[in-house]
């Protein structure tokens, strides 16, 4: 394993940066590092096709080769961007992008970590998986993205830095943690059928329904396909009677905040959408998001939602009541950042395969429609 400290100042050496992030937990002990030791700039932006547009930015104001770091499953959102900005123009940036699903992983990732190296050779990107020749391979992709004036791509396995625990404390303050908001839901929400959003909500969803044997397909539960899960239940509430409750994070709901139009233009009332802000990527180790400058509540009455903004479970279970009496609705909820120990029960994963979910999902809805 390689220190932290280590392949930052390779990076340096080399004249990279600032780092446009999207977390993932392959990157964690070396996000913690540098958000702690601030030995290079960092700038985490809502989603990874808004990471390679600042970085655009940044060359072009600066003449520096960003470096554009995500999960391998968010490079899709970046091939947009790839093939018709930083190629068109000739734009150069340095990829660094974890290789989940290399080995045996989260079924969400068995897609992108067998055709990652596939897909960035379709797209033209010279990637190289990083070693403990390290310093050679970032030396050789800096030179050769100033050559070809496009980006190249690292490609960073799980377990190449080495442990590093971040100084600072996780912040707290808030009445309730997920499970407790997301139990308040479940408690106040009747017969809703859910949506959820990747990580740790959902499996928190799942097993509270488990335990309160309301386990029998209400909840679409997402592995994978972060910021969807609002476009998901309004494509659902369109088309059933039944309350349709979308339970997000704050990062998966910055991701695509667009699909915040969809209430204003289709005015689903029966549709909930309640974000739990904790201020950070929870399940990739709480790297923090952009959500403590955001003010959600403002942003659902622009558009056209009945919003709250909750920090207790008194008045989430009020908001709860109005908001399904008649929506769309837009719930913010402050919670804290106590995570449940990942060997909890609490913390089990959902049970089922992601064609089942569906499946079941789609059986639940069936009563439900129009």
């Amino acid at each position: 394993m390689v220190k932290a400290e280590e392949f930052v100042d390779e990076l340096k050496k080399n004249k990279l940066g600032p780092i446009f992030e999207v977390p993932c937990s392959i990157f964690k002990d070396l996000i913690n590092f540098l958000l702690d030791k601030k030995k290079m700039e960092v700038v985490n932006p809502a989603n990874e096709a808004i990471a390679m547009a600042n970085s655009a930015g940044e060359y072009m104001a600066t003449g520096k080769i960003p470096i554009v770091m995500m999960q391998n499953s968010g490079l899709n959102n970046t091939l947009n961007a790839l093939s018709s900005l930083n190629k068109q123009y000739g734009i150069p940036a340095v990829y660094l992008i974890s290789w989940r699903g290399e080995l045996k992983d989260a079924p969400e990732h068995n897609f992108m970590g067998s055709y990652l190296e596939k897909i960035l050779d379709v797209y033209q990107v010279p990637s190289k998986v990083l070693t403990d020749k390290f310093a050679s391979e970032i030396e050789w992709a800096t030179s050769l993205t100033k050559q070809l004036s496009h980006p190249t791509a690292l490609i960073m396995r799980k377990g190449f830095i080495d442990k590093y625990t971040k100084e600072e404390k996780a912040e707290s303050g808030y009445e309730m943690d997920r499970w407790k908001a997301i139990e308040t839901i479940v408690d106040n929400a009747g017969d809703a059928a859910y949506v959820s959003t990747n990580g740790f909500p959902s499996r928190h969803l799942h097993n509270i329904l488990k335990a309160k044997d309301k386990d029998d397909g209400r909840a679409f539960t997402m592995v994978g396909s972060m910021g969807h899960a609002l476009g998901i239940g309004i494509g659902a509430a369109r088309k059933v009677s039944n309350k349709i409750v979308v339970i997000d994070g704050d990062g998966g709901a910055l991701m695509h905040l667009g699909s915040l139009a969809g209430l204003k233009e289709y005015k689903p009332e029966n549709l909930t959408y309640i974000i739990l802000d904790n201020r950070a990527y929870g399940s990739t180790g709480t790297q923090p998001t952009q959500s403590h400058k955001i003010n959600f509540n403002k942003i659902g009455e622009g558009f056209n939602c009945n919003s709250y903004s909750v920090t207790t479970r008194e008045e989430l279970v009020m908001a709860m009541k109005e908001s399904l009496e008649k929506g769309p609705s837009l719930i913010h909820v402050k919670i804290n950042q106590d995570e449940i120990a990942k060997d909890d029960p609490r913390m089990a994963r959902v049970g089922y395969s992601c064609k089942e979910v569906r499946e079941r999902f789609e059986k639940y809805l069936d009563r439900f429609k129009e």
